[in-house]
């Protein structure tokens, strides 16, 4: 059974899942005006890393995203359909000129994977979400950038010991 929180302690923890930020939740939920920052920022660090207070944050994380009903398959889709996104998939180029094809005619998908459209100086102007930055969220949720972990297993048939020299180092022996 999970130990109880104080009142504080549970305001902080739903300031953080609202916010995100452990500092700002921390200066809301406690008094904090004669804290220097750094003791926030460690006090709200310390907080964070003890076991009631994640496992009622994680605890609140879980039911929001029940009921927001996004997933992580939702989430890839999204993903997706900004990675797979080809600028020709909106714009024609004949003869030297640039042309808007009809966004009627997009797909769904399509349509996710435009961040931006503005009328700007020299007319309307198209902005696709970065791929970039979706390929490193892609292999972040995937796991694909996470470390190998490789077993090496077989009989080690002699071990040599080098003994080095103190060179000074050992001086109070």
């Amino acid at each position: 059974m999970l130990e109880k929180l104080t009142v504080k302690q549970e305001k902080f923890c739903d300031l953080y899942v609202e916010m995100g930020n452990a500092s700002e939740a921390y200066r809301q939920a406690y008094s904090c005006d004669s804290m220097k920052p750094e003791t926030i920022n460690e006090r709200s660090s310390r907080l964070l890393k003890e076991y009631k207070i994640s496992t009622r944050i994680k605890q609140l994380q879980d039911n929001l995203r029940r009921k927001s009903d996004i997933t992580k398959e939702r989430i890839l889709e999204e993903l997706s359909a900004i990675l797979n996104s080809r600028i020709t998939d909106y714009l024609s180029f004949k003869n030297g000129r640039i042309k808007f094809k009809n966004f009627s005619d997009l797909s769904e998908t399509q349509v996710k994977a435009i961040e931006s459209i503005k009328k700007g100086k020299y007319g309307i102007e198209l902005k696709l979400h970065g791929k970039s930055w979706t390929i490193e969220r892609i292999c972040k949720m995937l796991g694909y950038d996470m470390p190998e972990k490789r077993e090496i297993s077989g009989e080690i048939s002699q071990l040599t010991i080098f003994e080095l020299p103190d060179n000074g180092r050992n001086k109070n022996k």
